[in-house]
């Protein structure tokens, strides 16, 4: 063990200061539970690192239940697959770095491998930069590769036959993020993993409908950037966070069928994403959509409010059918330019658009609503 720490760290061990006995390495001696505690702390590759210290340490992090992968390199991510205890239930994967279609045969074994071990969040993000690749550069999400066997499994990798045989009812948290799904692989997830409460689907160029016939959706939480146009009933939905591009004053109304969708909701989040440049703001007349009571819609923010007619209309659409709502907040901030440095070209925008949402909206919000513009 002594020379195993000496060749890790370059020193020998450490002494008592009274007595100039070595000291004895009491952390080692806890319980694999504990040290596997312990690594959970710390980043994936600094947990792996840990093996060289002493026998003791090589196989606590295989235990690891939660696998964050944010490196440039497909190879670390199999090495620690291939390395990890297979047989424990995985909590938590993650693969957030860029990843296009070139690399498909390395990509669908690692949702494999996660389901085989009963995971309950699954998260890829193989583009978490400013935009996504070109649709024909991206990969494509097949859910065919769970219900067929290929008749041979993967080196190191547990086979898979029939989705029946895999751990979907252990799937609480589905994130899609830069790669091409269609509706048809949602609908898989949504019948084949009845305790899924959280999907996140963006930047999916070949998304359009959604549709599902079967059992309650137990879906609690729905994030989507792309252009979907029809959802099946979610009732047991809470929250929806809608990410759109908008394109000089396009209505924003034909939203709201999405929002009819999920009779339960809670609170609506519409994030706008558009060109500064391209910020016109007509004097056409407002659009009305049809009437629809909310019953539960408690909470709504805008993100992105720049004062065009279409958001004017959309503002004016929930105060005529919401019963209950609490809170509105306006946000002239893009989602992209929360965090990023602002220049002073935008700077100025923002500024107009809180004053053109001052004057906008100044009247129209009832009394017993919490009105706030950031």
């Amino acid at each position: 063990m002594e020379s195993r720490a000496i060749l890790a760290t370059g020193f020998g061990p450490r002494k008592c200061a009274k007595t100039g006995q070595p000291l004895k390495d009491q952390i080692s001696q806890l319980p694999d539970g504990i040290l596997v505690y312990i690594l959970s702390c710390l980043m994936l590759k600094e947990a792996a690192r840990t093996s060289v210290l002493s026998k003791r340490w090589i196989d606590p992090w295989r235990s690891m239940a939660c696998l964050d992968f944010d490196a440039l390199k497909v190879e670390w991510v199999d090495k620690v697959l291939l390395q990890s205890d297979k047989s424990l239930a995985l909590g938590y994967l993650r693969v957030a770095f860029y990843l296009d279609k070139f690399y498909g045969d390395k990509i669908h074994k690692w949702p494999q491998h996660a389901f085989a071990r009963k995971v309950q969040r699954l998260e890829l993000n193989l583009f978490p930069d400013d935009g996504p690749p070109s649709s024909r550069e991206s990969y494509t999400f097949h859910y065919e590769l769970f219900r067929l066997s290929s008749g041979k499994s993967q080196p190191g990798y547990s086979e898979i036959r029939h989705h029946s045989q895999i751990g979907f009812k252990s799937l609480r948290a589905l994130s899609l993020k830069s790669l091409n799904v269609t509706g048809e692989v949602l609908e898989f997830f949504l019948i084949n993993c009845p305790f899924l409460e959280r999907l996140v689907v963006e930047a999916s160029s070949v998304l359009i409908n959604l549709r599902v016939c079967g059992p309650s959706i137990a879906l609690k939480y729905l994030e989507e950037k792309g252009i979907v146009r029809e959802l099946p009933q979610l009732t047991n939905l809470k929250e929806f966070v809608l990410i759109a591009f908008a394109s000089k004053d396009d209505s924003l109304i034909g939203f709201t069928s999405l929002i009819r969708a999920s009779p339960n909701l809670e609170k609506f989040v519409l994030k706008l994403e558009s060109w500064w440049d391209d910020m016109v703001r007509g004097d056409r007349k407002l659009k009305k959509a049809a009437s629809f009571p909310l019953q539960h819609l408690k909470v709504v923010e805008l993100l992105g409010y720049y004062g065009h007619r279409s958001e004017l209309e959309l503002v004016e659409y929930f105060l005529e059918n919401t019963i209950v709502l609490e809170k509105l907040i306006i946000d002239p901030r893009g989602p992209r330019n929360l965090k990023s440095p602002k220049m002073r070209k935008e700077k100025k925008q923002e500024k107009l658009a809180r004053n053109c949402a001052k004057q906008q909206l100044r009247g129209l919000i009832p009394s017993h609503v919490e009105f706030s513009i950031l």
